[in-house]
């Protein structure tokens, strides 16, 4: 729900010590650890304000809010070998790979693709000695989120070692469950033909790699980590883990769309989305999301908030949607 009366807006100057007030109306957040950094924290603030709503971030030791880092980074390494051993707790993780659909001229009708993994500390052995799989359920409950996505083509990427006993358990209509040696030529080809990916931890950091290269997203995504509902927010990208990112402009529209879609504020997630499409429709994106039209202006990740704030987007066209906001 928008909050649009002026005693809620959130100013552009709000220190940090301001921004981790306890405000009685509005989006609550958690944040744990070190504060956000102060283009990011000053990043969400233009965000808040346009939107016309108050974020509150309190400690994440004191509320049940979604903790809220889309700044801190994690390698799909991480994933690998059981884990890291201070990688957070969740059920499953999702990725989100969103690139703008640019119009008939360049042929580029966008990326809407979420790259899935159960948590590494779901997947148990069925039999001695074998290799680890989602625990009963887990995949199901993937794939219906999947699927409330509306996202029909959906990949499930395994181990050949694995195919046999996930096809037992969680064959349905309409998956393809394919081993990593099968799906690579068409990871490779280019664009993918799939609207989700499924994948087992291990494989993560090889299917994300490929994904950002031949999919033209190279920049960090928005990563959702899923248990009783959404429980944190960070970015996925190369690099160390956990790393602190550099403001990325999209990954932070992106995130707090997403959080903001989770937690039932349904209207101002899809606004965020949208302003964003309308940018981008506009000739305007930032450094490493410059796209192939050849009238593209790219400006400074806090330059492109600050047009976000001031509502500059040029293109009035209705945008494609987002699969996993609300219309």
């Amino acid at each position: 729900m928008d909050h649009r009366s002026p005693t809620n807006r959130l100013p552009l100057d709000v220190p940090g010590e301001q921004l981790l007030s306890l405000v009685p109306s509005g989006v609550q957040l958690a944040q744990s650890g070190e504060p956000a950094p102060q283009d990011w924290q000053a990043g969400t603030a233009q965000l808040a304000e346009w939107l016309g709503i108050n974020i509150a971030f309190v400690p994440a030791a004191v509320s049940s809010a979604p903790v809220f880092t889309p700044w801190i980074g994690w390698n799909p390494v991480a994933f690998q070998h059981g884990g890291a051993p201070d990688l957070p707790e969740a059920d499953y993780i999702a990725s989100y790979c969103i690139d703008h659909a640019r119009g008939a001229l360049t042929r580029h009708d966008g990326i809407d693709l979420v790259l899935m993994s159960p948590h590494p500390a779901r997947c148990t052995p069925k039999d001695a000695g074998g290799a680890p799989v989602p625990r009963a359920g887990l995949l199901t409950a993937m794939i219906d989120a999947a699927r409330a996505e509306r996202r029909e083509a959906i990949a499930l990427i395994v181990h050949a070692c694995q195919r046999d006993t996930i096809t037992a358990l969680h064959h349905r209509a309409g998956i393809d469950i394919l081993t990593i040696e099968d799906a690579l030529p068409t990871l490779m080809a280019g664009r993918s033909p799939w609207d989700a990916i499924i994948t087992m931890p291990d494989l993560r950091s090889t299917i994300f790699t490929m994904l950002s290269h031949s999919g033209g997203a190279p920049k960090a995504w928005p990563m959702v980590w899923m248990g009783r509902g959404l429980q944190l927010i960070t970015s996925e990208a190369a690099g160390d883990s956990p790393s602190r990112l550099s403001l990325n402009a999209q990954g932070l529209i992106h995130a707090l769309a997403l959080t903001l879609h989770y937690i039932g504020a349904a209207r101002s997630a899809w606004r965020l989305h949208d302003i964003w499409a309308r940018l981008r429709d506009s000739g305007v994106t930032t450094a490493g999301c410059a796209g192939d039209a050849p009238y593209v202006t790219a400006v400074s990740d806090a330059a492109f908030l600050g047009m976000v704030q001031r509502g500059a987007a040029v293109s009035q066209r209705p945008q494609k949607g987002w699969r996993v906001l609300k219309s």
